[in-house]
């Protein structure tokens, strides 16, 4: 196959494209850790010959946030199933639009990284929810800090304070629903069917009871029934015994 080599200087990367279907583009992009540090850096931008610092740094961010990913989120129960679920809500509603990938990564760590056990993909993701509705987002709340920088910065630094009250109302209803098994509403599936065949189980069971109940009574009035009819007889017994004798005398 041939390829197509693409110099872009406006976005500090090299492109290969395929000449043949399908197309396939595959973005390089070139940074350095020196524009990041040194003194250097804040005069990178006057050089002409030198690449977009912006473009550069933002490079720098995500080898930062695909290694600690690596290192925190990766290995962490329930994490990596959640951040799907979230990154669907934030394609279907409209609220939830605003939360970034790395925020939303950031918030999911966080939450099942404080819990005291492992969680499920249930609880993971009721625990999420409540940590959005308990104000983490709001003014005057914890935030979110971003790991990856020196300096402390805000992960949703571009989020403004209205989206944060709709993302924090999104999340209480949210929540309201689940507890009111209405999870399906939040995930924008159908409703799973009723577990019939527990409820079948437990007729059969109660059935059983009732028949091993009745065994034991009928046993029951069977083994009276034969302690009076042996009763009887050994009074029978007794009264014959005690005609024979007074002739004797």
């Amino acid at each position: 196959e041939k390829y197509e080599v693409k110099v872009v200087y406006e976005e500090a990367a090299l492109k290969v494209v395929t000449t043949s279907d399908p197309k396939v583009v595959v973005t390089i992009t070139l940074t350095s850790p020196v524009m990041r540090e040194g003194d250097d850096a804040d005069h990178a931008e006057d050089d002409p010959q030198v690449l977009d610092r912006p473009k550069c740094l933002a490079a720098l961010a995500s080898l930062r946030h695909a290694k600690w990913f690596q290192a925190k989120a990766n290995g962490l129960q329930s994490c990596v199933v959640i951040i799907r679920v979230m990154r669907d809500l934030c394609q279907r509603i409209p609220a939830f639009s605003p939360l970034n990938n790395w925020a939303m990564e950031l918030l999911v760590e966080k939450a099942l990284s404080s819990s005291q056990q492992p969680l499920g993909p249930g609880e993971a993701f009721r625990r999420v929810l409540e940590c959005i509705s308990s104000g983490l987002l709001l003014e005057g709340g914890p935030g979110l800090c971003d790991p990856c920088e020196k300096e402390t910065v805000d992960a949703l630094g571009e989020v403004t304070m209205q989206e944060r009250e709709d993302l924090t109302a999104s999340a209480q209803h949210a929540l309201r629903l689940t507890a009111f098994r209405q999870l399906h509403k939040v995930l924008g599936i159908d409703p799973l069917p009723p577990p019939t065949k527990f409820r079948r189980g437990r007729g059969r069971f109660k059935r059983r009871r009732e028949d091993s109940g009745q065994g034991e009574e009928g046993a029951k009035k069977e083994k009276k029934e034969g302690e009076g009819e042996s009763a009887g007889e050994a009074m029978e017994v007794a009264s014959g015994g005690s005609g024979e004798a007074k002739p004797e005398a």
